[in-house]
């Protein structure tokens, strides 16, 4: 089932410590958890209910004409879970954006309640501007993102991979740093518990073997089908609490999915 919200198109041991927050008084989907990379917590035979807000780094489609979230959706219901979705995806926007212009407070203001509210900012934003980016979650989506969690529900950023072009960093390392460690320092800063969807990490994982191409279209910013099938590996691993290895292959060559899905299980800690 999808409600869509009118719009265009260190880990080891880090991660070990974040479960262990996690698990801390848990039944089926509670239980708070930590900034850092982490694992959700949705019980398997439960329904999961998911916001995604974000823009065409999740809204882009895949082959089969599936974006991000009808990914995750479809790898749990072959899984035998659903997930219900909710989406607030415009192209081109920002969170401040789409709240300003009702896309993503809608669904936050309106009595609804989610397992997980998944954020995706601007492609650079987190890197380039960290200071506008926490002044958008702590003023803007805070008060809100309180009142509609389930009970022990979570945020989750969604971690942005580098682009092709570093600028204006000095180099594709230089800007991965300022990934990690902005996004690490946003989520700290947060007034309630968050987990960093280890996206970007996935990313350079694969970038480091094989480099950009598989992953990245030619406008050099854009996720390929391989790249969305990674990406919703690593949220269908967090959003049911499982090893992202036994999600299906779908669209993809059974050797491409197993290895994007190994990428995926490895940068949640599996």
């Amino acid at each position: 089932m999808s409600r869509t919200v009118a719009g265009a198109p260190h880990h080891g041991g880090v991660f070990r410590k974040v479960l262990t927050l996690m698990l801390v008084g848990a039944v089926a989907v509670t239980g708070l958890v930590a900034s850092g990379s982490g694992r959700g917590a949705a019980a398997e035979t439960a329904a999961v209910d998911v916001l995604f807000v974000g823009n065409s780094l999740i809204g882009t489609r895949t082959i089969t004409g599936e974006d991000t979230p009808d990914v995750v959706r479809r790898m749990a219901r072959e899984r035998g879970v659903t997930v219900r979705v909710t989406k607030a995806i415009r192209y081109g926007s920002n969170l401040q954006k789409s709240w300003d212009i009702g896309l993503s407070r809608r669904p936050l203001t309106q009595g609804r309640r989610y397992d997980f509210i998944l954020l995706q900012e601007f492609s650079v934003l987190v890197a380039t501007d960290p200071g506008r980016v926490r002044r958008t979650l702590l003023n803007t989506y805070a008060p809100a993102l309180a009142r509609s969690l389930k009970p022990g529900g979570r945020v989750i950023l969604f971690k942005n991979w580098a682009l092709v072009n570093p600028k204006p960093f000095a180099s594709r390392r230089a800007n991965v740093a300022a990934i990690n460690a902005n996004y690490e320092r946003i989520a700290k800063a947060m007034p309630l518990p968050v987990v960093l969807a280890p996206v970007s990490d996935g990313f350079e994982t694969v970038v480091a073997r094989q480099g950009t191409t598989s992953l990245i279209v030619k406008d050099g910013k854009h996720p390929t089908s391989q790249a969305i099938y990674l990406d919703a590996a690593i949220l269908y691993g967090m959003f049911l609490n499982r090893s992202p290895r036994d999600a299906p292959r779908l669209y993809l060559p059974a050797r491409t999915a197993r290895s994007l899905r190994d990428v995926a299980a490895k940068s949640l800690g599996y």
